[in-house]
């Protein structure tokens, strides 16, 4: 079972379930292979969770990414099928005894509005504030900079209302790529899904969890030619998931996915062809 780590305790936060094409998250895989694992609908939309993740210590509770929040419009939830709690973050922290104002620290893997859309929450004028007032928020000057100045392609990604308070409030810190944020937590970037994504590491001695966000959303993402056609640079994708799963398997180390909607974490080995799973952590149902 995936329960500690060191002094950190880990919590996979439930937060809701939303729904995106399927072809756009399974790249140029043909239907007929990833519908077996990943089925669509009328739509062709498949299942995907909004997974984030808690590690307390027992003085800092660090939230990992944020999910969409509440803050879209009825058009926005029925074009998702968000499936979600009417406060989504706050319900899952209150089933481990905890609440908005106890989170210390947030890390962003990055800031689309899937993973940073709990960032904040609107107030009784309608604005969008911090939705964690005692926490510091970080994010790569990297991945800032694309979000505040995003291309075309990927534009409809971001919302500033879910980051741009945070700066404003005095909470947000910019960070460098790979750089420890507290003792046993540190980052791991890759750029292929988006410039200055960050996967978040906890370790302590021979024991290691990552939280994979985006470069790994799925179990069947497992499989290295498995990209998300929404990935900005599919090749570059290849080469960083070629290394990251190597490292990996030899390393024996925790994967935690945010959006597959059946399974939260999975020990890999390598495989015949790509890698198999030999521990498996599989979501808990309310």
């Amino acid at each position: 079972m995936l329960n500690q780590i060191g002094k950190w305790k880990i919590f996979p936060l439930e937060t809701g379930d939303f729904r995106l094409d399927g072809g756009a998250m399974m790249g140029s895989v043909p239907k007929t292979l990833w519908e077996k694992t990943n089925p669509a609908d009328e739509y062709n939309r498949i299942d995907l969770s909004l997974r984030c993740l808690l590690l307390d210590d027992g003085e800092n509770r660090v939230l990992i990414d944020t999910g969409l929040g509440t803050k879209g419009s009825e058009k926005f939830k029925t074009m998702f099928h968000i499936v979600q709690p009417e406060n989504p973050l706050k319900n899952a922290l209150s089933k481990i005894g905890f609440s908005p104002k106890d989170v210390t620290h947030v890390i962003f893997s990055h800031l689309h509005f899937d993973h940073a859309g709990g960032a904040t929450e609107l107030n009784q004028d309608g604005q969008p504030v911090p939705a964690f007032p005692n926490a510091e928020y970080f994010i790569t000057e990297s991945q800032w900079k694309q979000a505040n100045q995003p291309n075309t392609r990927d534009r409809a990604s971001f919302q500033q209302a879910d980051f741009l308070p945070l700066q404003e409030a005095g909470l947000l810190q910019l960070i460098p790529e790979n750089t420890t944020i507290i003792n046993g937590i540190s980052t791991y970037c890759v750029h292929g899904h988006t410039c200055g994504q960050q996967l978040v590491k906890l370790e302590d001695g021979d024991e290691a969890l990552i939280f994979c966000s985006d470069l790994i959303p799925l179990k069947s993402h497992l499989q290295i030619p498995w990209i998300m056609g929404y990935d900005l640079n599919a090749l570059l994708t290849l080469e960083e998931k070629t290394q990251f799963l190597s490292q990996a398997g030899d390393e024996n180390w925790w994967l935690v996915f945010d959006h597959d909607p059946a399974t939260s974490a999975v020990k890999i080995k390598q495989g015949k062809k790509y890698y198999d799973v030999v521990e498996e952590v599989l979501r808990k149902f309310d």
